[in-house]
Formats: C-alpha cells, sequence, structure tokens
C-alpha cells in the first residue's frame, strides 16, 4: 500500500498528465505482489488487473507492463452494496495468477472536486496458510 499510484496505472488527471512515479512502477514490479491499492489522483479512482513481463534489470518503467484490464465497475451495483467487490481468489470467475500478475486499486472516495462518490473496494483472495503452534494450520490475516 502507498499513497500514491505507480507511473501509467489509474494516475491520470483530469488534464491527461501522468502523475504516478516511475520509481514506484520499478519496487511494484520487482515485488509483484498480489494487490497494490494507493490512491492520491483521486479521478484515477479504479483498478485494473496489470500482467507483468519478465522481470529485466535494465528495463524502462512502462516496458515492465505486458497487459492491463480494467476492472468492470458496475455503478448502480456499487451504490446499492455500498461497495466494489472484485474476486481474484482460485474460486473466482477470473483467478490472480500470482508472480505474473498484480491487481492495481486507486482506492480513493473522494472525487477530484472532494466529493465522496467514489464506492469503497473490497477484494477477496486466498490468503497463505502457515503451521501454528501445536501443527495447528491458520489462515494469516
Amino acid at each position: 500500500m502507498t499513497h500514491g499510484p505507480p507511473r501509467d496505472v489509474l494516475d491520470l488527471t483530469t488534464r491527461h498528465h501522468s502523475a504516478g512515479c516511475p520509481h514506484l512502477l520499478r519496487a511494484v514490479h520487482r515485488a509483484m505482489p498480489r494487490i497494490h491499492c494507493f490512491g492520491h489522483i483521486h479521478e484515477g479512482w479504479g483498478a485494473q488487473m496489470v500482467e507483468w513481463k519478465a522481470y529485466q534489470h535494465s528495463s524502462e518503467p512502462a516496458e515492465r507492463i505486458k497487459s492491463v484490464n480494467n476492472i468492470h465497475v458496475d455503478g448502480a451495483n456499487m451504490f446499492e452494496n455500498r461497495a466494489v467487490y472484485v474476486d481474484i481468489s482460485s474460486a473466482g470467475r477470473t483467478p490472480l495468477r500470482r508472480g505474473e500478475q498484480t491487481l492495481m486499486v486507486n482506492a480513493a472516495i473522494m472525487t477530484e472536486r472532494y466529493e465522496p462518490l467514489n464506492g469503497p473496494w473490497l477484494v477477496l483472495l486466498d490468503l497463505p496458510s502457515f503451521q501454528g503452534p501445536a501443527g495447528s494450520t491458520k489462515s494469516r490475516a
């Protein structure tokens, strides 16, 4: 989770300026987390499934992304449920491919006019389990 977005990911301002950080894009590409959540650029609210190219140390930030799929938001459904639901778990219709994809979420609930109209995001994903005391298996939260 970071305050602002990585370069070229849900970072366009109303003047169509890409306001994200290229260094952050490189860092997220290296880590390839399942989710990267940020805000700051209110007009960039939304979510995208980013598929990464194979890691190349010298590649430019824009060359690190293989493909981008925008997550469709049904506005009426968002208001009725008071959230946008995204299921990237193994039981979902489009499960995340760990190590190949990252769900990028610009979760800024305020619009660029500072009106709280953008819905919050609720993401379903698989969490790893680990061995707790006495061999019990627990899920990490």
